[in-house]
């Protein structure tokens, strides 16, 4: 009850509020990034005078993968106090020398990419609610962005740490103008912005999967995911539609939703993300708080790899860990490991 009436509050909050306060949509999604801020005790270094005895400079290539890893049991929590030593990485089936181990417990940088369509996905359980939601749920010190989509998508708030200027992005979601929807290409939008961006990353997508006017297809932007390291989390919109109203869909449709589901997870797991399809509003306390979570329970790991050829190709990785007793019954628990599926070499 307390999570309906605080939705509730949102909701009115948001439509109560007139038009002017809202801001025009900016052509230049995610131009504005967060940066680390500077510590006050760092100085800009001296400008070193090199000597006569310096007569050239070393310069070293190196290529380095990090990327972040999720590490769940049976129930999918996330595990925490890993070690080094628990984690084996190998790159097409070749292991890896680790050189690079740490928690990750630093800020978060999210962009809420958001289907607004006319299509069967829009209700306000299904758009505003779970976006309202997902905001509170940040911290402080989290960034975050929204980008709303129908034919093209469209910045309503660029990346900030204000949850009122994300609120008041939300108020711009109002009547949806197209049935047209553009999946691929908001996420293939979202995920460029994104590669400039360091630290803890992710795309919190709100979207049914179906894709009718892209630009992009599902491949070119499936293969650009796999080499991210923006962690995808979909949640399927519309699913209380689609269960009330199976039995009287036809063939072609029933498989037009289950290709749709399967965009959803793909993207997901591509990214080392992970998939939610919730039929009940009821359900979305719970979804925030796992992938809250599953993000601020990372691990980053990086190798330098043991193959120097630069094809351009995609280089699949694979980290494991072993099974442990992570509940304290006495048995081994097999843990399942959650990361981006590879990464693409640079051609010569």
């Amino acid at each position: 009850m307390q999570l309906k009436r605080l939705i509730a509050v949102v909701v009115v909050v948001l439509f109560t509020v007139g038009f002017t306060l809202a801001q025009g949509p900016k052509k230049n999604v995610g131009k504005n990034v967060p940066l680390p801020p500077l510590a006050e005790d760092k100085a800009e270094p001296e400008p070193t005078d090199l000597g006569d005895d310096d007569q050239f400079a070393l310069s070293i290539d190196i290529d380095l993968v990090q990327f972040d890893v999720v590490v769940t049991d049976k129930h999918n929590n996330p595990v925490s106090g890993l070690q080094k030593e628990h984690f084996t990485i190998t790159e097409d089936k070749v292991e890896q020398t680790i050189t690079n181990f740490s928690p990750t417990d630093t800020p978060m940088t999210v962009a809420l990419v958001i289907e607004f369509g006319d299509t069967i996905g829009y209700y306000t359980s299904d758009v505003v609610e779970p976006a309202a939601g997902f905001i509170n749920s940040l911290r402080d010190d989290d960034w975050a962005a929204i980008v709303a989509y129908d034919i093209r998508p469209t910045i309503l708030t660029d990346f900030t740490q204000s949850k009122d200027e994300l609120f008041g992005g939300l108020r711009r979601l109002q009547y949806p103008a197209y049935r047209e929807t553009s999946l691929y290409d908001a996420v293939y939008f979202t995920l460029e912005r994104l590669e400039n961006v360091d630290g803890k990353k992710a795309i919190f997508l709100l979207s049914t999967g179906f894709d009718t006017i892209s630009k992009r297809n599902y491949g070119e932007v499936l293969r650009f995911a796999e080499s991210s390291d923006t962690m995808i989390y979909s949640v399927g919109m519309g699913q209380l539609y689609r269960t009330m109203y199976s039995s009287r869909m036809g063939g072609l449709a029933s498989i037009s939703y289950l290709q749709a589901e399967n965009v959803m997870r793909s993207l997901a797991n591509a990214t080392g993300g992970a998939s939610f399809f919730p039929r009940f509003s009821g359900e979305y306390r719970g979804l925030y708080e796992l992938v809250s979570a599953h993000m601020r329970n990372q691990y980053s790991l990086a190798f330098v790899p043991t193959n120097k050829k630069k094809d351009g190709k995609l280089h699949k990785i694979k980290v494991e860990v072993p099974q442990m007793d992570v509940d304290g019954d006495g048995k081994l628990d097999k843990l399942k490991v959650r990361h981006k599926k590879g990464y693409r070499a640079r051609e010569n």
